[in-house]
């Protein structure tokens, strides 16, 4: 990224160079340095919410994986009882949380593919901070030398950065589309025309037969 590349730039550069072009090396190299810190924060703040998102992901989990088992134990029942009203309506609620289920845990995993991506990002800003913090040193050592035989350089130019928070909204921006997708998924669901509701009838009618063989055997 820009930003990277930028600093990595800075931080390679040769300390006579830099000394020749800036008229206060050591501020500018803070100045980075304090740029870095910040954008370590927004990181890991970034983080903590994703870790949340992830969390909060991982409870419905939980939740839909214990409705799709009373379901199952629902229709169980209602077979031996040869309720097959009862049965249907049972295995039509488990075949809809199966599909949650399912769209629940690829969320979860696009998250936690997200917080890979994170913590790699903040893990390069720890080591490009570190290694600043090294040149800084050195820097400081240089610049007084260059300061005793009277040195001077041009003025600094101004740099901002805001690309990890760039990356990180677009981020936050990608799993607020997934959510998106997934709520209408089950508004349209909760829409199927007359021809879907035929079909899903069918698919109930034929987890009710496989459950009746399963259970006579």
């Amino acid at each position: 990224m820009g930003m990277f590349k930028r600093i990595k730039q800075i931080a390679a550069a040769d300390l006579h160079g830099v000394l020749d072009r800036f008229e206060d090396p050591i501020a500018m190299v803070k100045q980075y340095i304090r740029e870095i810190e910040e954008e370590m924060e927004s990181a890991r703040e970034a983080i903590a919410r994703q870790l949340a998102a992830e969390q909060n992901y991982g409870l419905l989990i939980v939740r839909t994986k214990e409705i799709v088992a009373k379901r199952s134990r629902q229709a169980e029942l209602a077979v031996d009882k040869e309720d097959d009203a009862i049965a249907e309506l049972a295995l039509e609620d488990k075949l809809q949380q199966s599909r949650l289920l399912a769209g629940y845990e690829e969320q979860q995993a696009a998250i936690r593919g997200q917080l890979e991506a994170l913590k790699t990002e903040l893990a390069r800003l720890a080591q490009l901070h570190r290694g600043l913090t090294t040149k800084l040193d050195a820097l400081l050592i240089r610049a007084h030398a260059a300061q005793a035989v009277g040195a001077a350089a041009s003025a600094a130019p101004s740099f901002r950065t805001d690309e990890i928070v760039r990356n990180v909204s677009r981020m936050e921006a990608k799993v607020r589309r997934m959510e998106a997708g997934a709520n209408a998924s089950r508004q349209l669901s909760a829409a199927l025309d007359p021809l879907k509701q035929w079909e899903r009838r069918d698919e109930v009618r034929a987890e009710l037969e496989m459950l009746k063989v399963a259970r006579n055997k």
